[in-house]
């Protein structure tokens, strides 16, 4: 005799078996309760393949999770080992759908039916949802890019400037690293990704790589995000705590903090500044950018110094603010951000009246120039503002290193 009445509430998978203890049928719930329940209703509200199911359950058994991409993976697995009947039988074996990772030197990530599965290359599923694993793709994609195509173009691709592809070539280590925590993640070892990405943020702070760190944390707290709580995964790739997230609290937060000051009313575009040179060439400069609720790769900028030999991040700063200037079809700003403190804000405001701040590394401190006097503002170390300012000066850090490399590999070849 079953007892719907001991089913839990909980989200989690529902197991049901015939009077041999064959697992014939296996399914997902966000409520297992009223899941359940709804087998067992009048028998002409079901079609004649779930009547014929009802009718040969003999028990039922709920394992409980605690979000939905436990739950697909959970009934993910139960269905390759156990592969029950009437999951083939409710819905057709070729429907199913197969996440798949690739052998190549830089492995892809694809979807793909039973009739087309690979012979050589990892194979996750089957999954009865495509436009889940679709959605959980799109989740993990945000968290860890990778390739989806055999062949990258030359030229950076739509899904690089979205920042969901690595580009076409991209660090085999680092990205095979990156497909190491899929892996984990598609086979439900959260607790070992969230150990390693929790050391890995402790060696590099340590190290001083502020930028992996500050990433690792990132990709850390949206995995505790995706596995704490149901979500729903069709909009989950929206939701989870990524660099874009938080975005509108931080804003608010930033012209507040402001206001006083610079009289800032709103903040639609900003731009941050940064350097990057070494020895006595190769001098660049980076413009990134922040609009429309989210960081916008698509709006970098990128310049190679032009009037000055020696170093000097003043003087550059201020050559790569006044060039930017002579643009206004990139749309200007409503705050400037330059990397550094006092000599670095003064140099970039002496050719320009839109509102303008520093930021200096060592403290993060807040730098505003109020005619010949400054104002330093130290905000808490968890404030948004402050996390996304940190986010475009480390972007901006990183797009100018990367441009100086590009010339200096080029002196070199």
């Amino acid at each position: 005799m079953i007892d719907l009445k001991k089913i839990p509430t909980s989200p989690g998978i529902y197991i049901y078996r015939n009077t041999a203890g064959e697992i014939i049928y296996v399914g997902k719930a966000i409520n297992l309760k009223k899941r359940v329940t709804q087998y067992f209703q009048r028998d002409d509200a079901l079609g004649p393949k779930t009547q014929t199911l009802v009718s040969q359950i003999d028990s039922i058994e709920t394992k409980t999770v605690g979000s939905e991409i436990e739950a697909l993976i959970l009934e993910s697995s139960y269905i390759k080992k156990y592969r029950p009947k009437y999951n083939s039988l409710l819905k057709d074996d070729r429907s199913y759908i197969y996440i798949c990772i690739s052998h190549d030197p830089i492995p892809r990530i694809y979807t793909a039916r039973q009739s087309t599965l690979p012979k050589i290359g990892d194979v996750y599923g089957p999954f009865p949802s495509g436009s889940a694993v679709l959605s959980l793709l799109k989740t993990i994609r945000r968290l860890f890019p990778y390739r989806s195509r055999i062949n990258h173009p030359p030229k950076p691709c739509l899904y690089c400037h979205l920042g969901l592809c690595p580009g076409p070539n991209p660090d085999p280590k680092i990205y095979r690293q990156n497909i190491g925590k899929i892996k984990r993640l598609l086979t439900g070892k959260f607790q070992i990704l969230q150990k390693q990405l929790k050391q890995e943020m402790k060696y590099a702070s340590a190290a001083n790589q502020f930028e992996i760190a500050l990433e690792r944390r990132q990709q850390l707290e949206s995995i505790n995000y995706i596995v704490t709580g149901w979500k729903n995964l069709t909009n989950l790739f929206e939701k989870i705590n990524l660099p874009e997230d938080n975005q509108s609290s931080a804003i608010s937060e930033l012209i507040t903090t402001l206001n006083p000051y610079l009289n800032i009313s709103k903040i639609n575009r900003l731009e941050c500044y940064d350097i990057s040179q070494m020895g006595t060439k190769h001098f660049v400069g980076s413009m990134t950018v922040w609009q429309n609720g989210q960081i916008d790769k698509s709006q970098y900028r990128k310049f190679k110094i032009n009037t000055k030999g020696t170093p000097d991040d003043q003087f550059m700063i201020k050559e790569i603010v006044y060039r930017r200037l002579q643009h206004p079809e990139w749309t200007f700003p409503d705050l400037i951000v330059v990397d550094g403190g006092k000599p670095q804000l003064n140099a970039a405001s002496s050719v320009t009246d839109l509102p303008i701040i520093g930021l200096a590394k060592k403290f993060e401190t807040i730098v505003i120039k109020i005619d010949d006097n400054y104002q330093e503002i130290n905000l808490p170390q968890n404030s948004h503002a402050l996390l996304l300012l940190k986010s475009l000066r480390d972007e901006a850090h990183r797009f100018a290193n990367r441009y100086r490399k590009e010339l200096m590999s080029k002196s070199i070849l």
